[in-house]
């Protein structure tokens, strides 16, 4: 199974599907340099660009916590115009 926490860096325009090693109550997603926004979805949806249901991190360094709402592994699934790097755990 996956550890917590994940690393990337994501490829502008595509979609990063990460899959945590089990069911969290809680996920931090942070924007590690800050280069562009960060969309992305917890609840296995596919994010995009500025979409509804999307929860966004600003093109500056920073980080949320969010509360998953499906059972299961915990999925979280990031997109951005840029190609920012992430960090992903569980919490």
């Amino acid at each position: 199974m996956a550890v917590t926490p994940q690393h990337a860096t994501l490829v502008a325009g595509d979609v990063t599907t990460l899959t945590l090693d089990r069911d969290y109550n809680r996920v931090e997603v942070l924007s590690v340099d800050g280069a562009a926004e960060v969309y992305f979805t917890v609840d296995k949806s596919t994010p995009t660009v500025g979409g509804n249901g999307c929860h966004v991190l600003p093109a500056t360094i920073c980080s949320a916590e969010v509360e998953p709402t499906t059972s299961g592994a915990t999925v979280v699934k990031l997109i951005s115009t840029g190609t920012p790097k992430v960090s992903v755990r569980g919490l």
